[in-house]
């Protein structure tokens, strides 16, 4: 962000209290967030907001976290926003943790692979670091 106004973080999960975590931590750093607890919601949400990055759980009721972000990368005013999938299912115990990767695995050239991955459960610092990392840095060009 170069233009001053405070950085409007989307953050998109079904787990109340995992959004009240981020929610309060961001908001504690000085961005503006915006919630929303399924991929449904998250998409009106974005298309409202225009934010800056998004937080994105893979798991979610109505519109899971994948086609999420198909359809906010194929839309033009949002494609270039920097997108964190936040998930528990990259965890070494866990059944999915080997297709994580290939569900962002588009046909489409026009949709790129997430910004960065963070692994649930994480710290605020880890939170924190990686959300100005992806803010900080140039903005993918569009296709």
């Amino acid at each position: 962000m170069t233009d001053g106004k405070q950085p409007t973080i989307l953050v998109v999960d079904d787990d109340v209290d995992f959004v009240a975590f981020v929610a309060t931590v961001l908001d504690g750093a000085g961005f503006r967030v915006i919630t929303a607890y399924d991929g449904v919601e998250g998409l009106e949400r974005a298309r409202e907001t225009l934010p800056d990055l998004v937080t994105l759980d893979i798991q979610m009721p109505r519109k899971t976290g994948v086609l999420f972000y198909r359809q906010f990368k194929a839309d033009a005013r949002l494609r270039s926003v920097p997108v964190v999938i936040a998930t528990g299912l990259r965890q070494a115990n866990s059944y999915a943790a080997p297709f994580v990767d290939a569900f962002f695995e588009f046909n489409d050239p026009a949709i790129p692979k997430p910004d960065a991955f963070l692994d649930k459960p994480f710290d605020k610092e880890s939170l924190l670091s990686l959300v100005r990392a992806k803010l900080a840095a140039p903005r993918k060009p569009e296709p």
